[in-house]
């Protein structure tokens, strides 16, 4: 599969940004649902006074696992869909990479960070965190996914022993709204913030290697 996204504007069709809302809320609470209910599970077994000994233990280790994974989605949330500063802010790739090392810890796969630590424009670090976390995704079973290049234009490759390349993510990530599931929702959101500074991006899978480009026009004439 091969694509490359010619990122349209939204339509009278697209979802509103109250509908939008909704989806986001939507894929951050799945994201959430299974640790937290991890812990409150764990808290069951530890009200229960006839559990003892390895019974207690096991509640123990759910309450710290689904905890530290609540933890990182929530961290990874704030800074992909949160509002971080207002519009033209910038953010740190250092508390970039932070963010996506603790959502990897979820994972099976190996994030490779390659793009330093200096301040970025808001936007391009969105885009790039949902492109990274969707590379994740992208290799089941484990793997290596690497970012590289400059926040102004950058390159996700994920490789491992099963790849897969979601036709919907490709959809969604092209500017294609309709019948979008909450999982895809911030594809699409990032297809719209690429779409407001005139760049571009692709999805590719190819030789068992997915890779996801972004760059961003504005912020490569300004340099120039």
């Amino acid at each position: 599969m091969s694509a490359a996204l010619d990122v349209t504007p939204p339509d009278d069709d697209d979802p509103d940004a109250l509908a939008l809302s909704a989806l986001l809320s939507s894929r951050v609470c799945h994201d959430l649902i299974n640790p937290v209910g991890a812990v409150g599970s764990g808290l069951e077994v530890l009200d229960d006074p006839s559990m003892e000994g390895s019974m207690r233990e096991a509640a123990m280790d759910l309450i710290q696992s689904g905890a530290k994974k609540a933890i990182a989605l929530l961290s990874y949330a704030r800074l992909a869909y949160g509002a971080a500063g207002g519009f033209g802010a910038q953010i740190s790739l250092e508390d970039a990479r932070k963010v996506l090392e603790g959502v990897y810890e979820t994972h099976k796969a190996d994030l490779e960070w390659g793009l330093g630590a200096d301040l970025a424009a808001k936007e391009n670090v969105k885009v790039l965190l949902i492109l990274a976390y969707a590379a994740a995704d992208c290799v089941p079973r484990g793997g290596k996914v690497s970012l590289t290049g400059d926040i102004n234009n950058f390159i996700i490759t994920a490789t491992g022993k099963k790849v897969l390349l979601n036709e919907s993510l490709v959809r969604a990530l092209g500017g294609d709204a309709r019948d979008i599931a909450p999982k895809f929702t911030p594809a699409l959101i990032a297809a719209r913030m690429v779409t407001g500074v005139g760049g571009a991006m692709s999805a590719d899978l190819t030789d068992d290697v997915v890779t996801f480009r972004a760059s961003f026009a504005c912020a490569l004439e300004t340099d120039s």
